[in-house]
C-alpha cells in the first residue's frame, strides 16, 4: 500500500499543533514555565486567527501554536489574521506571565470585519 499521497495532508493537518521551548537551557518541568497559545498557522475555517511570530529575540516557526516560557516579562509579536478580508495585522504584546499558568491570546475584529483591533492574553 502506497502512503505517499497521505503525506501531505497528514502533516498540513499536524503543522500548528507543535510546542516550541522558547527559553535557554534544558527542559523544565510544566509548573516552573509559563504556556503562550495562539492559533495554528495552518488552520481550517477561522475567520481570525492570532499567529505567535516572535518571543523576545525568539522567532516563532509555522509549525508553532503555542510556547514555553520562563516566569517574567516578554515581547510576544502576534499577526491578526483576518480570513475573509485578506488582512494581517501586527501587535506587540508585552506580557508579564507567572510560573505554572496558561495564557491565550484572543484576536478582537475592529468594526465592519476589515482587520483586527486587538490581541488579548487571557490567563486560562
Amino acid at each position: 500500500m502506497n502512503l505517499a499521497p497521505l503525506a501531505l495532508p497528514l502533516a498540513l493537518a499536524l503543522a500548528g499543533c507543535a510546542t516550541l521551548q522558547a527559553y535557554p537551557g534544558p527542559t523544565k518541568l510544566s509548573a516552573e514555565l509559563a504556556r503562550i497559545d495562539g492559533s495554528p498557522a495552518l488552520n481550517a475555517g477561522l475567520p481570525i486567527a492570532a499567529i505567535i511570530r516572535k518571543v523576545d529575540a525568539t522567532t516563532i516557526g509555522v509549525a508553532y501554536a503555542r510556547v514555553l516560557v520562563l516566569p517574567g516579562s516578554h515581547s510576544v509579536l502576534v499577526d491578526c489574521l483576518m480570513k475573509a478580508a485578506h488582512t494581517t495585522t501586527r501587535f506587540e504584546l508585552n506580557l508579564d506571565v507567572s510560573a505554572g499558568d496558561h495564557y491565550v491570546l484572543e484576536p478582537e475584529s475592529a468594526p465592519g470585519n476589515q482587520n483586527c483591533s486587538e490581541v488579548r492574553a487571557v490567563p486560562r
